[in-house]
């Protein structure tokens, strides 16, 4: 990743934290501070714990396919690798920048560059695939409490999130069972941009599309081979998400609150997640912010929404870059430079 880019984005990061401040303190100091004192520290503490769980599901179901591929694979390895793609898919639009980093950091741990990107990707399916499935029940069984009322609007917002991530996993199982009709349709949409003038040499980027996709189906080929470690892939994500779902339930409890229901929470907090899915900022900021704010203020009430929007976006995505800065740091130290990749 170039430096540049980088120190860019994290500026960026670094600016909507102090935007997010001075929106805390615009509710006035005094209130700030009485909301603070009713929260209880065990609670917090707890939600803490969750996104702590949330990094483990994270590394363990990576580990277990890393192992897989090479069983002298450390799991302390595969936490860090977790950990660096976290932080960079905090700091880069759409969590673009996580991945190639994770190979890296892989490869630089002795890994061979194949069994890094085939673990990855097993990983980003499986994930994928998961977050789908909670999407799908919690939109077939709560999107219509929001279709009313003030909330009326975001629906369509959720809808497409919904699509969106919806269309990644289509794409990803149509690459790997219908691999010629996905060769046709590149090819094909590859060709009509060089007809419009898009794309300048359509024979080049042809070839480079059919190495992607010789490159993708093989990485598939280990996740049809192994159904069992898949399966046990999804449990450990079916987890994980859960405990990133819970975050804010935990945070609605440790104010002494219980009037909605743990199934509703959750629900907002994955519409929040769906809705962010497709902002192409860093982090999604402003949308995950509005969003939450948005989706829990009628459940937190005004005296808390905006403690709670808080609390949870800096456990959720500020905690991890901090993690992650120290993580980077450290590897810098033993000669692991994510800004001199190439070298």
């Amino acid at each position: 990743m170039k430096k540049k880019s980088n120190k860019l984005n994290l500026i960026i990061c670094g600016i909507a934290f102090i935007v997010m401040v001075v929106f805390l303190f615009v509710d006035g100091i005094d209130n700030i501070l009485q909301a603070m004192s009713e929260l209880n520290p065990l609670f917090l503490l707890l939600a803490v714990l969750c996104m702590v769980g949330y990094w483990f599901g994270e590394s363990y179901g990576l580990h277990m396919a890393a192992k897989s591929l090479e069983p002298d694979t450390k799991l302390k390895t595969s936490v860090l690798v977790a950990m660096i793609g976290q932080y960079f898919n905090c700091i880069t639009p759409c969590a673009t920048g996580g991945q190639p980093m994770q190979v890296y950091t892989y490869v630089k741990n002795k890994m061979p560059l194949g069994s890094a990107m085939t673990a990855l990707v097993a990983r980003f399916i499986v994930y994928q695939f998961m977050l789908t499935i909670y999407s799908a029940i919690f939109l077939i069984f709560k999107l219509s409490m929001f279709t009313e009322g003030d909330l009326k609007g975001l629906t369509f917002l959720v809808i497409i999130g919904f699509i969106v991530n919806t269309a990644v996993i289509v794409m990803l199982f149509m690459l790997a069972f219908f691999r010629k009709a996905t060769t046709k349709i590149a090819h094909g949409i590859i060709k009509l941009l060089g007809k419009i003038r898009i794309i300048k040499d359509v024979d080049d980027k042809i070839a480079y599309i059919d190495g992607e996709l010789e490159g993708y189906y093989n990485n598939f080929l280990f996740i049809k081979k192994k159904p069992l470690l898949v399966l046990k892939m999804c449990l450990v994500t079916a987890v994980q998400l859960l405990l990133y779902f819970s975050i804010t339930y935990i945070i609605y409890r440790g104010f002494g609150m219980g009037e909605t229901d743990f199934f509703t929470i959750i629900a907002c907090q994955a519409f929040v997640l769906m809705i962010s899915s497709f902002v192409p900022l860093p982090g999604a900021m402003g949308a995950a912010e509005g969003s939450y704010a948005a989706f829990f203020g009628g459940i937190f009430g005004a005296h808390y929404t905006v403690v709670s929007t808080f609390i949870w976006r800096f456990l959720t995505f500020y905690l991890p870059i901090i993690v992650g800065i120290v993580i980077n740091l450290v590897l810098s130290k033993k000669g692991i430079d994510f800004n001199n990749m190439k070298e």
